[in-house]
């Protein structure tokens, strides 16, 4: 997709300055390092401690970021708790004051709620992970959060602090002028969230992605072993209950426990190598059904580890399973058809037919028999080299972040473009709450 060239006039002489607050993930390291390649001024804010796999981008892109970090990304922690967002924007004056020259600013995760204190004139971008939308926006979530405390007798007291949290970053998503979310249809608590929030040109404004930058995180296309059926991955967290924010969805992760112990009967010598990650209570429940199940001599528990080292496991497994009940595939599916290594996974033909087409290499599974039924069939290596070879060229034609990244880009640029110059110096130091 081509990229409009922003006007070289006296309203806009230069490139857009880019800051980003908020790293689930380290998700939006993928568009920074994009723009930062594109020759934007780039200024990336990291909140989470130095142990922190998921959320720390030198974990996640080993390759282009690394610790002590360079200027253009600064280290500026905050907890996560309820008396922080109780106190906003003074929990986090040294985020905000990061932000204070940058004329388009990408929020994500809990800085969705500093939104009325960015620059007024800065253009603002919703960088949706999910959770920042589907729960933190749900009024209702916020009474059970406050009951949900090991002190009952503070539900009281923490009742106001979480409906201002709500309030917040509900406040902040209708603050932000584009919104970067899942496609239609796949979280529709979120999509009504965002409809309810934006107003009728929400759809306009919203750029749907569903998408990783597969070179930037080190992915590699790796050969599959040539030998028998013996190591299955599976990197799903645990969420043995409904969701947060999503009643009644699961990523299904009993009925792949189960389809494991039915196909271990099967083939004893296989093993299933499963992370110890997700709440406390689900991998109590997990922990409690393999045990049930028989599946103690055949399952591998991980600790949850750096990118890197999942992505050197990958290479060392036969098949790769992702969730297979009604919430989405994410980065373990994306990174096993990339990888080259056949995925048992629920791909939600419900809302990728009409963009994917009937058939895709994702072996399709929201069920015990289905899951099992896949396994037999991988236990041929002609087969599982021939899915291997179509799932990576699938992740390279519908998966690649480049595409949504030009979108993004795009959109910003216009946005920015159209508005003016922004103002630095101009900022909100008061917040409305009506």
């Amino acid at each position: 997709m081509s990229v409009p060239a922003v006007p070289r006039d006296a309203s806009a002489s230069r490139l857009p300055r880019i800051g980003f607050l908020g790293s689930m993930n380290a998700m939006p390291m993928t568009y920074a390092l994009k723009f930062r390649r594109d020759g934007f001024d780039v200024r990336y804010v990291v909140e989470a401690g130095r142990d922190n796999f998921l959320m720390r981008p030198e974990y996640q892109f080993r390759q282009q970021v690394s610790y002590p970090y360079p200027d253009w990304i600064r280290e500026i922690p905050w907890p996560n708790n309820l008396r922080h967002h109780a106190t906003l924007p003074y929990s986090n004056r040294a985020a905000v004051e990061a932000m204070r020259d940058r004329d388009v600013i990408f929020l994500n995760d809990y800085a969705m709620a500093l939104a009325p204190w960015m620059p007024r004139q800065a253009v603002l971008v919703a960088l949706s992970s999910g959770a920042d939308i589907d729960v933190w926006c749900q009024w209702g979530l916020a009474f059970r959060r406050a009951r949900s405390g090991p002190r009952k007798w503070a539900y009281p007291l923490r009742l106001p602090l979480e409906l201002w949290r709500t309030r917040l970053q509900r406040r902040g998503l209708q603050r932000c002028r584009t919104i970067c979310y899942f496609p239609r249809g796949l979280n529709p608590i979120g999509d009504r969230l965002i409809s309810e929030l934006c107003g009728p040109d929400a759809a306009q404004r919203t750029i749907e992605r569903y998408d990783m930058d597969f070179i930037a995180a080190g992915a590699r296309r790796a050969p599959l072993p040539r030998r028998e059926l013996s190591t299955v991955l599976v990197p799903v967290r645990f969420h043995m209950l409904p969701m947060p924010g999503n009643e009644g969805e699961h990523k299904g992760n009993d009925k792949i426990l189960r389809a494991l112990a039915r196909y271990h009967q099967r083939r004893p010598s296989v093993r299933f190598h499963l992370f110890d990650k997700g709440p406390k209570q689900d991998l109590e429940r997990a922990h409690r059904l393999c045990h049930e199940l028989g599946l103690d001599d055949c399952v591998v528990w991980h600790q949850p580890v750096t990118l890197s080292q999942l992505l050197d496991m990958y290479e060392q497994a036969d098949v790769c399973i992702d969730q297979v009940g009604n919430h989405w595939m994410g980065a373990i599916g994306f990174h096993a058809l990339y990888m080259g290594r056949p995925l048992i996974a629920n791909a939600r033909p419900d809302v990728f037919a009409r963009e994917w087409g009937p058939r895709t290499p994702i072996l399709q599974a929201t069920t015990e028999d289905e899951i099992v039924d896949h396994l037999i069939r991988c236990e041929d290596l002609g087969f599982r080299e021939r899915i291997a070879l179509e799932g990576h060229r699938f992740a390279v034609e519908h998966l690649d972040a480049e595409g949504v990244y030009q979108r993004i880009r795009s959109s910003i640029t216009r946005d920015w473009c159209g508005s003016g110059r922004g103002s630095p110096d101009r900022m909100s130091t008061a917040f409305d709450p009506t």
